[in-house]
């Protein structure tokens, strides 16, 4: 059975990666190909296009790398139309995954949508887009499933794949773990994701590297590591002698952390499941910001806060996103055992909400019936 799969990101890769496996599981001689990572491509997965390729985030930033965007998408399409397959899977990345699915339907291939655009956050009119481009989504947040319902898309809440992927972290011991790090389990640990595309470092960086630096001379016994995403090289950064570079072991360096300063996005979900306290933090440009903000219909840039409905994890974004400003919140979640506890209780709340492990193998139980009924 072919199957064409694209996601265009390092999160998305980790999500369809799971999902692949458990479809091999289910059925055998499976050609699964199209846009991933490292991860699909470790499991089997046939690149058509690599996801380094089109490692980009926000809107001014896609139109100037346009050219690149262009001639992946116009390859995956024909790869998807040439010899069309009994399955299209799409996870996250609507803006590139979304005229896919729109080619894919109106050449007859039946199409899966897994982790869904967040409609219900902003740009609310691709909701209609999900309706007549696809013909199952797969919701992670609870909340998702009834909003795209009500508007017609056929979307079922299967739970948040981080849930399965995390859970041996969540027993692990931190003093293990860091020493596996070559850290020292007896001292405070901050750890840095700047993002995982290479716009985003660009502009999230050298803010999360000043602040990192006022900490380190405020506190001489914080060790602090830099995570880089695998969509990115360590040489993407210009980092001081006295951070360590983590890469290839994202996970296991967040969970030795006392706390996290992060970026926006899927990462703040992994440290929630850790139960690693954090702030969030990021820049972009300002048009991005500006249309961003105008388009926006939620009061959070953090999905924990959102998941939780409550304002459990602090968020400083463009102006507000200061060195000074950054460093004393993380100062008091590194020095205070009290506050770092008060926050992975809201943490372990929001958790509760994503629902029980399994969420890769309902999720391939409704790709193959979907294709079976094809």
């Amino acid at each position: 059975m072919k199957i064409f799969l694209s996601t265009a990101d390092a999160s998305g890769d980790l999500h369809a990666a799971a999902l692949l496996e458990a479809l091999r599981k289910r059925a055998h001689d499976l050609d699964v190909f199209g846009l991933g990572g490292r991860e699909l491509e470790r499991v089997g997965f046939r690149p058509v296009v690599a996801q380094s390729e089109i490692a980009i985030a926000g809107l001014t930033e896609v139109l100037a790398r346009a050219p690149r965007v262009l001639g992946a998408y116009a390859r995956l399409r024909r790869a998807l139309t040439e010899a069309p397959p009994a399955l299209a899977v799409f996870v996250d990345s609507p803006d590139l995954n979304l005229p896919l699915a729109s080619v894919a339907k109106r050449h007859g291939v039946p199409v899966l949508y897994y982790v869904a655009p967040q409609v219900w956050a902003w740009r609310a009119g691709r909701v209609r887009k999900l309706v007549r481009r696809t013909d199952q989504v797969a919701v992670i947040f609870p909340f998702e499933e009834a909003f795209l319902r009500e508007a017609g898309v056929h979307a079922t809440f299967v739970g948040h794949p981080l849930v399965d992927r995390l859970a041996p972290l969540r027993l692990a011991s931190r003093a293990e773990l860091a020493r596996g790090l070559d850290l020292d389990p007896a001292r405070p640990v901050l750890g840095l994701l700047p993002g995982s595309r290479h716009n985003e470092v660009e502009r999230n960086w050298p803010l999360f590297r000043d602040t990192a630096a006022l900490l380190h001379d405020a506190l001489p016994e914080l060790q602090v590591q830099l995570v880089v995403a695998p969509t990115l090289a360590a040489e993407d950064f210009a980092a001081p002698r006295w951070l360590q570079v983590v890469r290839g072991r994202s996970h296991e360096a967040m969970a030795a952390s006392t706390c996290l300063l992060s970026a926006a996005g899927t990462a703040t979900v992994e440290a929630a499941i850790l139960g690693v306290p954090l702030v969030v933090a990021h820049r972009t440009s300002p048009l991005t910001f500006e249309l961003a903000r105008r388009l926006a219909t939620v009061s959070s840039s953090c999905m924990v806060n959102l998941v939780a409905g409550e304002g459990i994890v602090p968020e400083r974004i463009q102006a507000q996103a200061r060195p000074a400003a950054l460093a004393a919140l993380l100062a008091r979640l590194l020095r205070d055992p009290a506050s770092r506890a008060e926050m992975q209780r809201g943490l372990e709340r929001a958790v509760e909400r994503l629902g029980p492990p399994g969420a890769a193998e309902r999720v391939a139980d409704l790709a193959l019936a979907l294709a079976r009924r094809a």
